[in-house]
Formats: structure tokens, C-alpha cells, sequence
């Protein structure tokens, strides 16, 4: 969802832009047993809370979202080094496509 201030900046700033819609002509836009949640939870309690969620959540996938490639990569070694019983996997931009790639292929199976 854009805002209109996003969506006027395009119109100015950008020549032959194309809109991107997920799942356009679906009827819905994610898949039927998929569930979406989110937390707002302060600065210094996030580990804490995400270790929580992981060690509820053991039978099932989770993905988690991170503002930088440096958090994806803390928050993977501080996690990985408590041992919650389930494999993790980071995933973020500095890493190399068929690396990448890979990650993504071993979630989605």
C-alpha cells in the first residue's frame, strides 16, 4: 500500500514506472493457511521476545523480517548460540544469489 505523498513522488521523479501487484488477479492475497502477525515490543526486550515466539512456535515456520543485514546476522548467531531445537537460517541481501536461493529452497519445502 502506498501512501499518496509515495505515490506523487513516483509520478514525479520516475519515468515509464510500472506498478507491481502481488497477486493481482487472485481472489485473495496470500494463500488460504497462511497467518501474518505482528508484535510491538521495546528495543531492549526483541531478542527476548523472539526467543519466546521460537521456542512456542517449534513445529512451525516462521519468518522473521529485519531492518538491516547486520541485525539478520546478530540476531542469527545470538539465537543459534542459545540452541532452540530448530534449524535457522538467515537470509538477507549482502549474500550471493545461489546462496540465497538455497536458504529460500530449504524453507520452502
Amino acid at each position: 500500500t502506498l501512501t499518496a505523498g509515495v505515490q506523487q513522488l513516483g509520478r514525479l521523479s520516475l519515468r515509464g514506472a510500472q506498478e507491481v501487484a502481488v497477486h493481482a488477479e487472485a481472489p485473495q492475497a496470500t494463500p488460504l493457511k497462511l497467518q501474518q502477525a505482528w508484535v510491538e515490543v521495546p528495543l531492549g526486550a526483541k531478542l527476548d521476545a523472539l526467543w519466546g515466539f521460537i521456542k512456542t512456535h517449534l513445529q512451525s515456520k516462521t519468518i522473521v523480517f529485519f531492518s538491516t543485514c547486520k541485525q539478520v546476522k546478530f540476531a542469527l548467531e545470538a539465537l543459534r548460540h542459545l540452541r532452540p531445537g530448530v534449524p535457522l537460517k538467515g537470509l538477507h541481501g549482502k549474500m550471493k544469489q545461489p546462496k540465497r536461493m538455497a536458504v529460500f529452497r530449504e524453507f520452502a519445502a
